[in-house]
């Protein structure tokens, strides 16, 4: 996983203040996720599958979220 990928990902799932959202949700401390991105500690192996995790579970909210809103339209 490149930086460039968490970077893509954090925003993706939190907007603009991606670092410490991405950090609670990872239950870590946000200080960590900066230094990654400043090449002070390198990219764990674990990090990619809890991004693929939290990705999952917001495509999840959002589908059932817009079923919702379907269904109501159609009432």
């Amino acid at each position: 996983m490149s930086k460039d990928k968490l970077t893509a990902i954090g925003q993706a799932l939190y907007g603009t203040q991606w670092q410490s959202d991405l950090a609670r949700a990872l239950n870590i401390d946000s200080r960590r996720v900066r230094q990654w991105l400043n090449d002070e500690r390198g990219l764990p192996d674990w990090l990619e599958g809890e991004l693929n995790r939290l990705l999952t579970d917001k495509i999840t909210l959002c589908q059932s979220l817009l079923d919702i809103a379907k269904q109501q339209t159609n009432q």
